[in-house]
């Protein structure tokens, strides 16, 4: 690993014309030296994944924040799945663990809350306590949750 180290270190930050999986490495590298969060953008949802994957035999440090490449897409049919992946993404850079972080270039133009609107958003629901009802159905409407008759998937709520 030592030649490689050389290498990276006399590359500095100006990498081109190398494999994904060298950049992969370089990333991996960097992000263990520097011990800061790292964003790597790709250009499409499929490059992120497959970024990710890479990264992810190196260290369970990365996180996918995934968003689809075409905004009809997601205007017609938002993926559950996928927002949910954004938001344990979210969840985990506020909590300020050191992560690297892959998405593609939608996901970096996204727009997002402020860190402490984000924070306020969540909703603690422990056991044996009593709730207002109506103002956890406010809390839930506020977040983008919406009502359904029976729950099938994240983002629904049945009362």
């Amino acid at each position: 690993m030592s030649v490689f180290n050389n290498i990276i270190t006399s590359l500095g930050n100006d990498l081109y014309g190398i494999t994904d999986e060298v950049k992969v490495l370089y990333t991996y590298n960097l992000y263990k030296k520097s011990n800061k969060n790292i964003l790597y953008v790709t250009n499409t949802l499929y490059q992120a994944n497959q970024i990710f994957q890479s990264l992810s035999c190196y260290t369970s440090d990365v996180l996918l924040f995934p968003m689809d490449d075409f905004l009809t897409s997601e205007a017609l049919a938002i993926s559950p799945e996928l927002e949910m992946k954004r938001i344990e993404t979210l969840t985990s850079i506020i909590e300020n663990q050191t992560k690297i972080i892959v998405t593609n270039l939608m996901g970096y133009l996204r727009y997002l809350p402020s860190k402490r609107l984000f924070k306020e958003s969540f909703i603690k629901i422990e056991v044996n306590n009593d709730y207002n009802i109506k103002k956890l159905i406010e809390k839930f409407y506020n977040i983008g949750y919406k009502r359904e008759t029976i729950v099938t998937k994240t983002g629904e709520m049945a009362i």
